[in-house]
């Protein structure tokens, strides 16, 4: 049948996806353990990030977590290993 002769035969209907348990979500939390932060950031560097983001077809937070990540490679390789536990 036709999706419109369904919808006359059976009026409308609501497809219900599998929702993941309270358990499995905060699994997935822990495993990427993330955070919020917020940050002043220049107005210039801001649209630079979006046009970014839009040319690339990635979240903003996954260009900035990769934007970071190359700036800590280059940190610690001229400066050594960054050890963690010192700092709040």
């Amino acid at each position: 049948m036709l999706k419109t002769q369904l919808l006359k035969k059976f009026g409308k209907f609501k497809i219900f996806k599998k929702s993941k348990t309270r358990n499995e979500l905060e699994e997935k939390k822990q495993q990427i353990q993330e955070t919020k932060a917020t940050f002043v950031v220049r107005y210039d560097q801001l649209d630079k990030l979006k046009a970014i983001s839009y040319m690339e077809r990635k979240m903003i937070k996954n260009v900035l977590e990769e934007a970071l990540s190359l700036y800590i490679q280059k940190y610690e390789r001229e400066t050594g290993e960054i050890v963690l536990g010192f700092v709040a």
